[in-house]
């Protein structure tokens, strides 16, 4: 049967408000074929969970369902080394090529997506890509879903003791291995904004719109037109925005760094979305255990500002300015925020504050 993984996870639903996708609509054959040599090779495991809703939208509690899923992995002997929250990974387009990079390093073989829903639990099993898509088009997918998380990994169980494949993971850790934040960092991180963006044309990227070519099926193009419709919703507000950027900036789709050059922009716009701490992480922030929130300065008056206190595991925006010759991270003050519009005008009153901007 053929399948789109748009249609087939309901969790995709969820993200029209928030994020990115975590797949690029690869069509995939579902199957309940195990990938082959899944006993003797690596895997990574992307987990989605509900969010808590309380005063902010906090990231929800992974910990007792990733026990429970490792334990399972090991008694199946699949050697997950990697666990990997989905927000994490769809933070920001140069947190999915740390990701993936970190995956190649480590020669995972399979890639492993698990969703806990309101509505029940799913699973999706296939050859890791080697790249940002994750799968592979035209790959097999071991698909399957359960009202609770027993009877998934029971049901994921039985078919792998059906494939009757030797088994050679057998140094398996006793628990699950959680990737945090990785850095995004390349170069320098400045916690300042240059002078020279005074003189300097900002490029700033729009919102990425998915592309539907070859999507066949007619939920997932309708899931793509809704989320399509969205995305230009948010350009709009977007350019909007912009307008307040008191110097020169232009709007562009997103390029490559040879492209960045070759159209002579010296610096960009860029933002990251997770939880609070792991923004922190991502942009080399040092962060304390001990610390349960961060404190963002939001802008109020040309002169003026505010301070906004912020739980550690709520999840925030954060825009900074990224050097492309140097790659070195201007990030001005920590004013992250809820949302992607707050954190964008917490961004500009500050840098506008900090360059000294008359009005």
């Amino acid at each position: 049967m053929r399948g789109y993984i748009t249609g087939l996870l309901c969790m995709l639903g969820l993200w029209l408000h928030c994020q990115t996708p975590i797949y690029n609509y690869v069509s995939f054959n579902k199957a309940l074929n195990v990938p082959e040599q899944l006993s003797s090779e690596r895997s990574a495991v992307i987990f989605s969970i509900p969010e808590i809703k309380e005063d902010f939208i906090k990231v929800g509690k992974h910990e007792k369902l990733l026990n429970q899923v490792h334990k399972a992995f090991i008694t199946m002997g699949i050697d997950a080394i990697f666990y990997l929250h989905d927000i994490n990974f769809t933070s920001s387009n140069s947190a999915k090529q740390a990701y993936v990079e970190l995956f190649n390093q480590r020669k995972v073989k399979n890639i492993i997506f698990v969703t806990e829903s309101e509505s029940g639990y799913e699973f999706l099993m296939a050859p890791f890509s080697g790249d940002r898509r994750l799968i592979k088009d035209g790959n097999d997918a071991f698909f399957l879903t359960a009202n609770d998380l027993y009877g998934l990994l029971l049901g994921v169980g039985k078919e792998v003791r059906r494939a009757d494949q030797e088994k050679n993971n057998f140094l398996i850790p006793e628990k699950p291995n959680v990737l945090s934040g990785l850095s995004i960092v390349e170069n320098t991180l400045l916690k300042n904004y240059p002078g020279i963006l005074r003189r300097s044309k900002l490029a700033v990227e729009r919102f990425s719109l998915l592309d539907s070519t070859n999507i066949s099926d007619a939920d997932a193009q309708t899931f793509v037109k809704k989320f399509n419709q969205e995305v230009k919703t948010k350009n709009r507000e977007l350019e909007k925005i912009m307008k307040s950027y008191p110097y020169e900036y232009e709007l562009i789709d997103p390029m490559s760094d040879d492209d960045l050059k070759r159209n002579r922009y010296q610096f960009l716009l860029r933002s990251v979305r997770a939880s609070a701490g792991i923004v922190k992480q991502m942009l080399d922030y040092e962060v304390l255990p001990s610390e349960t929130g961060f404190v963002s300065i939001i802008p109020i008056m040309p002169d003026q500002t505010r301070v906004k206190t912020i739980p550690r595991d709520a999840i925030v925006s954060k825009f900074y300015v990224r050097q492309n010759i140097s790659k070195n991270v201007h990030v001005g003050e920590w004013d992250a925020d809820v949302t992607w519009q707050e954190a964008l005008n917490n961004m500009i009153g500050n840098l506008s504050q900090e360059l000294n901007v008359k009005n």
